[in-house]
C-alpha cells in the first residue's frame, strides 16, 4: 500500500522516544478514490478496504442545536457528556460553546470499536474565551472508551488513550492519558510551536493520524495543518510526529491500575485485558474548555497500520 511522502524531514532521535518535527508539504501518493473525503478534502492515507468512517452531516441542510445529546441527525454523534451547547447551521459548520465541549464518535450500540489506525480530520476556527488554561483549544482523543459505556471516574483503564492538541499558545503537542484524575495521569509527548498563538476566526485545518508500527509493536503519531481553509483539497503539511516505543513515553507518569505500566502503548491486544468494558476503542472524541469554537469538514477513517 503506498504511503504518503514528505519532502525535507529531519529526524531529531532521543534516546526514550523519536520526535520529528517537519514543515514539509505532504504529498499525495494515491489518486483516484482515495484523492479526497465527502468533503472535498485530501486524504493522507487510504482507507482500509471494509474499513469504518464517519463524515459529519452538518452541511444537510437541516439547522439545529442541542446539548447533552446525540445529533437527531445523526446517531454516531454524542454530546451528552460535558457541559456545551451545539449549533449546527446545516450550511457545514457546527459551533460548540461551553467550559466543557465533548463530542463523542461512536457505535450508539455501544458494540463495534473504531480500529487502531486513523486518519482524522476537522477545520476548527477559534472564535472566543471565558477563561483560559494551560491546554486550552482543541483537541481530539482516540484509542479510548473514556466515560462512553462507563463511569470516567471508575473506569480508569478503559479511560486512556492518545491525544492531540493545538494549544491557543500556539502548541501542537501529543499527550497519552494514563490515569484519568490523577495528578500525573496525562504525560505530555512530542511538541513544537510553528506560531506564537492560534489565530482567531480563521479555520485551520488539523489531521490527526495514529498508526501501528514496527510489526505492531509501537505507535505512531502525527499532526498535519492546512491554512488553505480547504482550497483544492487543502495544503497539508506535517507539523509534529512521534513513536511510542512501549519504553518511555508514559514512564513515571501515574497508572490506571495497580500491575499496568503507564509506559505500556496503547495498542488493542495490550490493553484489552485490563478494559472494564472489553471496549477499549469504542470511541474517538473532539473537546476544548471555556469558550466557542466553530468545527466543519469533520470525518473519521480507518486507514492501514505502518510494517
Amino acid at each position: 500500500m503506498p504511503a504518503s511522502p514528505a519532502t525535507g524531514i529531519k529526524e531529531a532521535m532521543t534516546k526514550p522516544l523519536s520526535a520529528i518535527v517537519t514543515f514539509a508539504t505532504v504529498a499525495c501518493a494515491f489518486a483516484g478514490e482515495h484523492a479526497s473525503d465527502a468533503h472535498s478534502i485530501k486524504r493522507l492515507f487510504p482507507s482500509r478496504p471494509n474499513g469504518h468512517e464517519w463524515t459529519n452531516t452538518w452541511n444537510n441542510g437541516h439547522p439545529r442545536t442541542f446539548g447533552g445529546a446525540t445529533d437527531p441527525d445523526d446517531p454516531e454523534f454524542d454530546t451528552d457528556h460535558g457541559d456545551a451547547t451545539y449549533t449546527i447551521d446545516g450550511k457545514g459548520h457546527l459551533t460548540a460553546t461551553g467550559d466543557t465541549v465533548r463530542m463523542y464518535v461512536h457505535d450508539p450500540a455501544g458494540e463495534r470499536e473504531w480500529g487502531e489506525n486513523l486518519e482524522i480530520t476537522a477545520y476548527v476556527t477559534r472564535l472566543s474565551e471565558t477563561k483560559t488554561l494551560s491546554w486550552s483549544g482543541p483537541q481530539i482523543f482516540a484509542r479510548t472508551n473514556h466515560g462512553t459505556l462507563g463511569n470516567e471516574k471508575t473506569n480508569l483503564a478503559d479511560d486512556r488513550g492518545y491525544g492531540a492538541k493545538v494549544t491557543l499558545d500556539g502548541r501542537w503537542a501529543f499527550e497519552k492519558e494514563t490515569a484519568h484524575g490523577k495528578p500525573k495521569g496525562n504525560p505530555g509527548g512530542a511538541s513544537t510551536s510553528p506560531w506564537k498563538e492560534l489565530p482567531k476566526d480563521q479555520p485551520i485545518g488539523i489531521k490527526y493520524v495514529l498508526r501501528n508500527c514496527d510489526g505492531g509493536k509501537h505507535v505512531k503519531l502525527e499532526l498535519y495543518r492546512d491554512l488553505t481553509a480547504g482550497k483544492d483539497g487543502g495544503d497539508w503539511k506535517k507539523i509534529v510526529e512521534m513513536t511510542d516505543d512501549g519504553a518511555s513515553y508514559g514512564k513515571g507518569a501515574d497508572a490506571c491500575k495497580q500491575g499496568v505500566p503507564p509506559e505500556l502503548p496503547l495498542i488493542r491486544d495490550k490493553v484489552l485485558p485490563d478494559s472494564e468494558s472489553g471496549k477499549p476503542m469504542l470511541s474517538v472524541y473532539f473537546r476544548h474548555e471555556y469558550g466557542s469554537m466553530r468545527y466543519e469538514k469533520a470525518s473519521i477513517r480507518e486507514i492501514d497500520p505502518l510494517p
